[in-house]
């Protein structure tokens, strides 16, 4: 996988909540492209330039306006057990509460495996 696409499957599951919930608030175009993004995602075929369009972006760089751009985008938080993506196809990273729940990638329903 190019280097584009992993960081745009990587932006993907760290925020697809946020994009739902913001997607859900726009027109039916938006809500059938991030359908489509989705469908891809899991099926792990190309979503950058998806992506791109429904967001409004043009290179690999500007994904970082991606998060600043929808609700609840944040820094984070450190943790030991860091969890990620359950086939290795994007760079999420995600933490759960000591003795808690697995964390699950958004995209495909799995559970995501300890780094």
């Amino acid at each position: 996988m190019e280097a584009a696409e992993r960081l745009a499957l990587t932006m993907l599951c760290s925020e697809i909540l946020e994009l739902r919930l913001e997607c859900a608030q726009q027109s039916e175009w938006h809500q059938q492209v991030l359908t489509r993004i989705e469908e891809a995602a899991r099926a792990r075929q190309p979503i950058f330039a998806l992506l791109s369009q429904l967001v409004g972006i043009g290179d690999a760089g500007s994904f970082r306006a991606l998060s600043s751009a929808l609700p609840g985008g944040g820094a984070g938080r450190a943790h030991e057990e860091v969890f990620g993506c359950p086939d290795g196809a994007c760079d999420r990273g995600a933490i759960s509460v000591p003795a808690g729940p697995v964390p699950r990638c958004e995209v495909t329903g799995r559970p995501m495996r300890l780094r």
